[in-house]
């Protein structure tokens, strides 16, 4: 155990800099800029030794709310073969309206990606695992836009907005071996593909913060689509609610809840249907443990700020977490809260040189396995 805690410290402090920067700097324009740039150093069970750079620019241009323009780039790869990059712009305009837009371009090679089968009661050997029986080569680039307008206001910090979304996605996958999951199963998606979509939702917002949320909710619905009209392989629609509360209880204990629902109909290749099992959600199992046609995830967490050196500019926090859920598909029991899946882990938290800039940590426990992970922000 003290060398999993040692395992647990090394991850939450992934992005600690050994040199690093970061300034506030006024324009003329009574603008705010904050500039980090910082070294990534990590260790996560599922793609091991990290290394990388992050950097962010945050506008804060006439104290909009919570920013008037957020760019993230970030650059990692692991010693398991894992590479990463991507681009992550959100802005409060577009062509001069007040239109919340977000852009994403992403590209991943995983020579350790996973496929377990489908459903909610697929077996899982250690053994098996380790010999890479689980594993495929999964290459993905992505391409995603989002706009938001605002269509009424509600509460102190409420908004409630209309979303629209395109996203444009290219995935080639290889097999690792003639015996392994994937190559037996041959799911829908095999060969990989193009998959675009469009989708269509309504978010309602009334957290007190985007970053560290101390009360209020966000509460999401919508759906996407794929097909022929918008250039895909795959034709599918898939439904989701996500559900988040953010309650204060004492000793600036926060409780945090996340219920989100997901449901996919058509020919959905499988990288693109409910997964659950990973940092996201279910944390605790291998990577991608289960997937199905529909998934549904219950979260939990009591979170809190326990001290801060340098007059804030550096928090420390720890949280407590339990995760349940299961997925459905032609396989498994349609029965709701039937062979729930159940895990639970705990972890830190640190803020470095800006309140915006939240590192995390965590242990998680299932009854197959532990996992290790590391990341930007909380995990909702």
């Amino acid at each position: 155990m003290k060398s999993l805690l040692s395992i647990l410290l090394l991850s939450t402090l992934i992005f600690l800099p050994n040199t690093g920067f970061s300034q506030l700097v006024n324009e003329e324009s009574d603008s705010d800029v904050n500039y980090s740039f910082v070294p990534v150093f990590a260790y996560t069970s599922d793609s091991g030794l990290i290394g990388g750079i992050l950097l962010q620019r945050i506008d804060y241009r006439n104290d909009r709310n919570p920013f008037f323009s957020n760019t993230k780039l970030d650059i990692n790869g692991s010693t398991k073969g894992r590479w990463v990059a991507a681009l992550d712009h959100e802005r409060l305009q577009l062509l001069g309206k007040d239109i919340r837009n977000h852009t994403i371009i992403e590209y991943e090679r995983n020579p350790r990606s996973t496929f377990f089968g489908l459903g909610n009661d697929t077996s899982f050997s250690k053994d098996e695992y380790e010999e890479g029986l689980y594993y495929l080569v999964r290459n993905f680039g992505l391409l995603s836009f989002s706009a938001r307008k605002q269509l009424l206001e509600y509460s102190e910090y409420g908004n409630l907005d209309g979303l629209v979304r395109f996203k444009g996605s290219y995935t080639v996958t290889s097999e690792r071996g003639n015996d392994t999951r994937f190559v037996n199963d041959r799911p829908i998606g095999f060969d990989g593909g193009w998959v675009n979509k469009i989708g269509f939702g309504f978010v309602a917002d009334s957290r007190d913060s985007e970053f560290s949320p101390s009360q209020g909710g966000r509460f999401e619905i919508g759906f996407n689509t794929s097909g022929n009209l918008t250039g895909s392989d795959y034709s599918f629609t898939d439904y989701f609610a996500d559900f988040r509360i953010y309650t204060p209880v004492f000793w600036d204990v926060i409780i945090a809840q996340r219920l989100e629902v997901k449901h996919s109909m058509g020919d959905v290749p499988f990288w693109e249907l409910p997964i659950i099992g990973n940092q996201r959600g279910l944390r605790g199992y291998a990577q991608d443990r289960f997937r199905g046609d529909s998934s549904v995830l219950h979260m939990i967490e009591a979170r809190r700020w326990l001290f801060s050196f340098y007059e804030d500019d550096i928090r420390i926090g720890g949280h407590l977490f339990t995760d349940t859920g299961r997925v459905f598909s032609d396989f498994d029991s349609s029965a709701l809260f039937g062979n729930l899946k159940n895990t639970w882990g705990f972890g830190a938290t640190m803020s470095v040189l800006s309140p915006d800039l939240i590192v995390r940590g965590e242990l998680g426990f299932s009854n197959e396995d532990y996992r290790i992970y590391a990341g930007l922000g909380y995990a909702f």
